[in-house]
């Protein structure tokens, strides 16, 4: 099967030429490949954040970044940012600019799990992890400066799997977690299927860029068991009606030339069709998460991406925030004995002084 034909945008297509002159991503060893990650991620960090580090207290513990805005005050809302690379790849410094990008345009917090990468550990070691992490903000979020309540989650890729299954889990164990929103950037939504059947996966089998064979490799070393994969919590698209009306709203970004494209629009249907609020958008001439890679994300589409991204958090946060507000001062005007109906009862103060 040779690689169709298909429109890139200039700097997605020298990508893809480059790409296509070097060995397929299935020929390399995990160790040769997490190079080329760090190879193609080499980039000039953007000014004005400032990347701290810290470990979550979970079983050998999660090594996790906070990326702040400079100047910032107060406990910020957090982003969390689960990250791609096939589950095999992929660190802080890979992320390092979209990190960043988000932090800048929000003026929110980043947290940055670095899960332990397959194969050295298996499903659902990975998304237990980075589940850790927020269950620690939510807890302990205020001695980082970071808000317990506001909480959005970003996952790019194999990242998006994450985001998806932490999502679940944070809407169904108990105590259960308010997440305001969620992005899925080209997400893998189905790890179950062998033979990726879906139009976009038979129109790019072998690419560009990312191509099936390496994707069945990934999710071998991932998830070696085929009946773990069968879970919601590995494959979203399996996931319950029940717990997908309990999902947050959802913008899901795909590349028109990915293999994964159909991943997040069949995802995205199975949500809206639950009455959850998705947004399902596909970028026109775009590679697989061209919003992550250095090469390519400078260009127009990936940079209106990015703006989307951070409108929708601040957007979302900004009204889960509110709501909080008021639901504050709902609390209080009962507590000083106020209806809901009436709130020109006089106050303990305006009695005192009527007596004198």
């Amino acid at each position: 099967m040779t690689t169709p034909t298909v429109y890139l945008d200039p700097l997605s297509r020298a990508f893809a030429d480059a790409a296509a002159n070097q060995p397929p991503l299935e020929s390399l060893t995990v160790e040769q490949f997490r190079a080329e990650v760090d190879l193609l991620q080499q980039h000039e960090p953007l000014p004005g954040v400032t990347r701290t580090e810290f470990t979550v207290p979970f079983e050998d513990g999660v090594t996790t970044y906070i990326f702040k805005p400079d100047g910032y005050r107060g406990d910020l809302p957090v982003v969390f940012v689960f990250h791609g690379g096939a589950w095999i790849g992929g660190n802080v410094d890979s992320h390092d600019s979209i990190c960043r990008d988000i932090a800048l345009q929000t003026g929110f917090a980043v947290v940055f799990p670095e899960y332990t990468l397959a194969p050295e550990a298996r499903y659902p070691t990975q998304q237990e992890q980075c589940y850790a992490v927020v269950k620690w903000v939510k807890k302990h979020g205020s001695t980082k400066g970071l808000s317990e309540d506001l909480f959005a989650i970003v996952g790019d890729s194999a990242g998006g799997q994450l985001t998806t299954a932490v999502t679940i889990l944070a809407s169904t164990r108990k105590p259960t977690i308010n997440i305001a929103y969620q992005v899925l950037i080209s997400p893998v939504t189905d790890t179950v299927t062998t033979d990726r059947d879906t139009p976009s996966e038979y129109r790019f089998f072998n690419g560009p860029f990312l191509t099936v064979p390496f994707l069945r490799k990934c999710i071998d070393a991932y998830i070696p068991n085929p009946d773990d994969r069968t879970s919601e919590l590995a494959t979203a698209r399996n996931i319950s009606a029940k717990n997908a009306a309990k999902q947050p709203p959802t913008l899901i970004l795909n590349s028109s030339a990915d293999l994964l494209r159909d991943d997040g629009v069949f995802y995205g249907e199975i949500l809206q069709k639950a009455g959850v609020d998705v947004a399902i958008m596909t970028s026109h001439g775009q590679l697989h998460d061209s919003v992550l890679f250095e090469a390519v994300r400078a260009g127009a589409t990936p940079r209106a991406a990015l703006r989307l991204i951070a409108a929708q958090l601040k957007m979302a946060l900004k009204e889960t925030g509110e709501v909080k507000v008021a639901a504050k001062g709902r609390g209080k005007r009962l507590r000083d004995g106020l209806s809901e109906e009436n709130t020109d009862q006089p106050t303990k103060k305006d009695v005192r002084r009527r007596k004198r």
